[in-house]
């Protein structure tokens, strides 16, 4: 399997496209197309899993690159996209030439195409992302990751106000192994992605949605007595 984040590069000044992570599986014979989105309609008679890559920019070609695995390696090309495939910041080929095959590795970094405009709107904005290849293990629910799901239900269970406290009070949805949480320091958990809002409003002071306490997240860790 292959899943593609968005890199967020400090370095420079204008961010690239901001897009939701992306995974697909990947055989033999099975080639990932990276290109701009089109036709919705197309897309939807292929198998998710191996569906093309698609983004809103307009500096991606509409056929920009391929990915593909051959005997467990998995390969980079550039299709002859006007500008540009980047492999960890170096072009694949020249502006409309076919470029040879790379082989990629998890952690690579892979741009398409190049700020347009200064990269001032989305859609003029490149695509950068960070590859994590074959890490799919890693999403599943092992004996590992439902240990910790114990393990830190049992400490935010310590008062008895908590000890019924099975969902995120902001989506209501189940708090769950393999999800990124965010624990308060009075004990209370909610989905990192729906406390966020909450915890940059006023930050480094939080306010608890759900008891109202007041803490410090700069505040110096203390060992427990």
């Amino acid at each position: 399997s292959i899943r593609m984040t968005p890199f967020i590069d400090h370095s420079s000044t204008t961010p690239a496209l901001y897009f939701e992570p992306i995974e697909r599986r990947g055989k033999s014979g099975n080639v990932i197309r990276l290109g701009r989105y089109t036709d919705k309609k197309e897309m939807s008679k292929l198998e998710a899993a191996y569906a093309p890559v698609v983004f809103k920019s307009k500096v991606v070609s509409r056929a920009h690159a391929e990915i593909w695995v051959e005997d467990g390696q998995w390969f980079v090309k550039d299709i002859k996209s006007s500008s540009g495939t980047f492999l960890n910041h170096i072009r694949l080929s020249p502006a409309c030439q076919l470029s040879q095959a790379f082989p990629i590795k998890d952690g690579d970094i892979i741009q398409l195409g190049m700020d347009f405009r200064g990269g001032s709107e989305e859609v003029y904005k490149c695509v950068k992302m960070r590859l994590e290849i074959n890490r799919s293990w890693q999403k599943r629910i092992n004996n590992f990751n439902v240990s910790a799901h114990t393990r830190l239900r049992s400490l935010t269970q310590s008062q008895p106000t908590q000890a019924q406290q099975q969902e995120c009070s902001i989506c209501l949805v189940s708090v769950a192994p393999c999800q990124s949480l965010f624990v308060a320091p009075c004990s209370h958990v909610w989905h990192y992605k729906c406390i966020r809002p909450i915890i940059i409003r006023n930050y480094p002071q939080f306010l608890c949605p759900n008891c109202r306490a007041v803490c410090d997240l700069e505040a110096d860790v203390e060992v427990p007595d």
